[in-house]
């Protein structure tokens, strides 16, 4: 059994890659490195500006003290900002595809963390990173063809999906909140084996990509 740490943008994407971790590698132990997750609830800020304060020399070293292995989740929607520094464009204003998109990010991701560090553990840090937001990993547990592949409005598409099955919805103000949290569980319930994970996954790059990566863990 391993020690996972995870570094996400909040509370309901540390819920998605938790229920994807364990039903697709079984049981291990999961540690919520960011946000600090207490009685169920977050303790503190999240985001993706979290989310990057936490790729450094000194942060991977008091993880990777007391864990197997690492795992940062990010979202793509905030990609252009200065800060986070990844156009999701080309030059001409064409979109980037997720092939390419995921590997600037990537490479984004590990830009604070010297190459040595990289080096030792290579194999250890796994990335979760989402086109646009991990919502979209989502969208087949209710949808087929284009819109299983969607990559933009994917909570609005997500939520018309779960009016019309009568599941509670994700708050447009909060998808943080009780009433969120409650329907990413019931969302998340559909997703109860290996095979029905690797079945979304198919849809997404990202997805597809962070199962490749969890495949270095025993028991993947």
């Amino acid at each position: 059994m391993a020690n996972i740490a995870i570094i996400c943008e909040g509370i309901s994407e540390s819920m998605v890659i938790s229920h994807i971790v364990s039903r697709y590698c079984g049981d291990h132990n999961l540690n919520p490195i960011q946000p600090k997750i207490k009685n169920g609830k977050q303790d503190g800020f999240g985001g993706w500006e979290q989310v990057l304060e936490h790729c450094n020399e000194k942060k991977f070293s008091e993880i990777f003290g007391f864990n197997d292995f690492l795992i940062v989740q990010i979202d793509t929607d905030a990609a252009h900002h200065k800060t986070y520094g990844v156009p999701p464009n080309h030059p001409d204003g064409t979109p980037k595809s997720p092939t390419r998109l995921h590997a600037e990010v990537k490479v984004r991701l590990l830009k604070d963390i010297p190459r040595t560090m990289r080096a030792k553990y290579n194999g250890k840090m796994i990335f979760a990173i989402c086109n646009n937001e991990i919502e979209c990993w989502l969208l087949p547990l209710y949808y087929t063809g284009k819109q299983a592949c969607k990559t933009n409005n994917c909570i609005f598409t997500l939520n018309q999906a779960l009016k019309k099955h009568n599941e509670p919805c994700i708050a447009d103000t909060d998808k943080n909140c009780s009433e969120s949290k409650k329907a990413y569980r019931l969302m998340l319930k559909k997703l109860r084996r290996k095979s029905d994970v690797e079945t979304c996954a198919k849809h997404s790059f990202g997805f597809s990509a962070f199962l490749k990566g969890l495949i270095t863990i025993q028991g993947c």
